[in-house]
């Protein structure tokens, strides 16, 4: 069967034109955004689903959606008990969120398939309550599209490289991805605007035993520095000066590691005008997200930046973190490609991760 292509201004028109050609059962192939002197927007391949007949108990869909698709099935194939891990204590914490969420939200039919995929995919009933409220403001033609907007109203995002000057570090723990981070960010920005980029590189360990950064800034053609201490990185920033954008990678250093912490706190501190992003595994539980980024704090970061994205089966616990967190999202790397696989956050790919997550796990 062909496919069909849409457009709109937004993701919410874009979905209304889907509808109106294909019916509520359209399905969705593929979206992306669309840049034009006329600002663009949001063109999305989608067709029509054939009739079939219903199941009383479907096998699980075999179909993966890619991850930022907002597939308009993922909803009705969103069964909690296929995509919970099997076992008595899940099933009885799963039930004890739905009875939550019927008090939290004594407006909404909690019963309602959508509302029970997002409590199965993992947001708490703080999050559920502010979605409750959200929604009964939301515009939209149905509740998955009302579900949309308000769940697209709530994600935090910002913090991301502006046109202008910058200079921004990325921290957190090892193993989370800075350094391939910094790289994409070089590419993605190299991709937008034409600039002057220096790099700083603060791990002295990886120095030491080999720095494969300054293979890949001979390759990008950014300027390269390294610094072991506060009077080496005093030095490379002022050469670095010249520089429209400087991104600094920083040694891991774990959430326990209070002199670690302190120790590279003073040596952002000695270098005026920077920024800080904090990056976390999307993987990681939602309970360590949360302790985490309490204990990082000493290091007066300014935005959240979820790598690993490809790793993650379960997106409530990322949602939980970055509405509940206080601080804006930047970036989210999707996989392993230097290229392509860094995307600025974007609320509408956030929500979009959400209401397709639990088809990924059929």
């Amino acid at each position: 069967m062909n496919h069909s292509r849409f457009w709109g201004k937004d993701m919410a028109s874009a979905l209304r034109a889907v509808r109106g050609s294909l019916g509520s059962d359209a399905l969705i192939l593929d979206t992306r955004t669309v840049l034009d002197q006329n600002g663009g927007g949001i063109e999305i391949f989608a067709l029509a689903e054939p009739e079939q007949k219903q199941d009383r108990n479907p096998a699980p869909s075999s179909r993966q959606a890619k991850a930022w698709i907002l597939d308009e099935n993922a909803a009705k194939s969103a069964q909690p008990e296929a995509i919970a891990p099997a076992g008595a204590e899940v099933r009885e914490e799963l039930a004890a969120l739905r009875s939550m969420l019927s008090w939290l939200a004594p407006g909404l039919n909690h019963k309602n398939r959508i509302l029970k995929s997002l409590v199965a995919q993992g947001l708490n009933p703080e999050i559920m309550a502010r979605l409750s409220e959200a929604i009964r403001d939301a515009d939209g033609a149905d509740e998955r599209e009302r579900t949309y907007q308000a769940l697209t109203s709530l994600v935090p995002t910002g913090g991301q490289i502006p046109d202008a000057v910058d200079r921004l570090a990325l921290v957190g723990p090892t193993g989370v991805g800075k350094t391939s981070s910094l790289i994409k960010l070089t590419v993605f920005e190299s991709q937008r605007l034409q600039r002057r980029v220096g790099w700083l590189n603060l791990d002295h360990r990886r120095i030491a035993s080999g720095d494969p950064l300054a293979l890949y800034a001979s390759i990008l053609g950014a300027r390269y520095e390294t610094a072991a201490d506060v009077k080496e990185a005093n030095r490379a920033w002022e050469r670095l000066a010249n520089c429209d954008l400087v991104l600094v990678d920083t040694p891991g250093v774990t959430p326990r590691d209070e002199k670690g912490n302190k120790d590279l706190s003073r040596l952002l501190q000695a270098l005026p005008g920077l920024r800080r992003a904090l990056l976390l595994s999307a993987s990681t539980n939602g309970a360590d997200m949360a302790v985490w980024i309490k204990k990082y704090q000493c290091l007066g970061f300014d935005s959240l930046f979820f790598t690993k994205l490809d790793e993650c089966r379960h997106f409530g616990p990322l949602l939980n973190t970055a509405m509940g967190a206080g601080y804006p999202l930047s970036y989210v790397t999707l996989g392993q490609n230097m290229a392509g696989d860094l995307e600025a956050a974007k609320a509408e790919v956030l929500t979009s991760l959400l209401l397709t997550g639990s088809e990924n796990n059929d």
